[in-house]
């Protein structure tokens, strides 16, 4: 295998990425201290993202204490998802809404207005019942310890090698987890594709300073992907949402034909997307990135 040289300061470091990563969390669970709940939540899924991503890149370099954190931090995440899920069937509920042609008849703004307020009563309801303090200190213990585990690892002394191969080994497992049929492909096969493709977009950040115009291109079409299959997952949640005995059962015959239009929409963008981004073989994507790195370690 080709040494490829440490690209510091190009790159950032692993030290910062974990303390940055861990200080939003912390930052989240604060302001949940505080009740601060209408974009905490969020915030917080995103940080415990973020962390869940850097412990698999860390796992061959660090070993089971990765596994172990990230199988924690899921499980954290769980906890807070359900406030989440209500919140992404209002994004899902604006999307549909949306006048796009005269074939769909628009809703009126009384109906909008009735949806967003069913679903709005429903995240608060949730929020009240899953918030609560042995909740929080759940979250407050689980960040110590993890921040606690982060404070003894060697980060400093992994070698760029290492970050390549992991890098290229997340690429490969989210290569893999496409679906081979989109058009029948069910959620939770594409949810699989989702949480690699997340997973992946936040390991790409550890590179993009290797060579800024290329690789934000790239991660600008991984984004692109995550958005439409987002959306899609979005949609989903609202799509529960409408089944007998939930809140906007009563509209399932105005929303249903809304719901599989948009999926079609976002899967097809996110078909086409994902061609684009995983066209390369794991081979060559991690040979790219060792000549970038080999380059931004020669220029002045």
């Amino acid at each position: 295998m080709m040494a490829v040289p440490q690209a510091e300061p190009n790159a950032h470091s692993l030290r910062e990425v974990a303390d940055d990563t861990l200080a939003m969390a912390r930052a989240a669970q604060e302001k949940l201290d505080s009740n601060e709940t209408s974009t905490t939540i969020h915030e917080l899924r995103v940080a415990l993202k973020r962390w869940r991503a850097l412990l698999r890149l860390l796992e061959d370099s660090i070993g089971d204490e990765t596994v172990a954190l990230r199988h924690e931090a899921s499980s954290l995440a769980r906890e807070f998802s359900r406030s989440r899920d209500a919140q992404t069937a209002l994004d899902a509920l604006a999307d549909v809404v949306k006048p796009r042609d005269a074939k769909t008849p628009p809703l009126s703004e009384r109906t909008k207005a009735t949806l967003t307020q069913r679903l709005e009563d429903a995240r608060k309801a949730i929020e009240a019942e899953h918030l609560h303090p042995e909740a929080i200190q759940h979250l407050r213990d689980s960040l110590a310890r993890a921040s606690a585990c982060a404070a003894n690892w060697p980060l400093e002394h992994i070698r760029f090698d290492d970050i390549v191969t992991a890098l290229a080994k997340s690429y490969r497992r989210t290569r893999r987890r496409r679906p081979r049929e989109w058009d029948t492909a069910g959620p939770e096969e594409v949810h699989d594709f989702r949480k690699a493709v997340v997973a992946f977009r936040y390991q790409l950040d550890l590179i993009a300073p290797l060579w800024p115009k290329m690789w934000n291109t790239f991660i600008d079409e991984v984004q692109k992907l995550r958005t439409q299959l987002g959306r899609s997952n979005d949609l989903v949640a609202l799509r529960g949402l409408i089944q007998p005995k939930q809140p906007l059962a009563p509209w399932r015959s105005r929303l249903t034909p809304r719901i599989d239009t948009r999926q079609q929409f976002h899967l097809s963008r996110a078909r086409s997307l994902s061609g684009r981004v995983f066209a390369e073989s794991p081979r060559s994507f991690r040979k790219r990135i060792e000549a970038l790195a080999e380059a931004a370690a020669d220029s002045p």
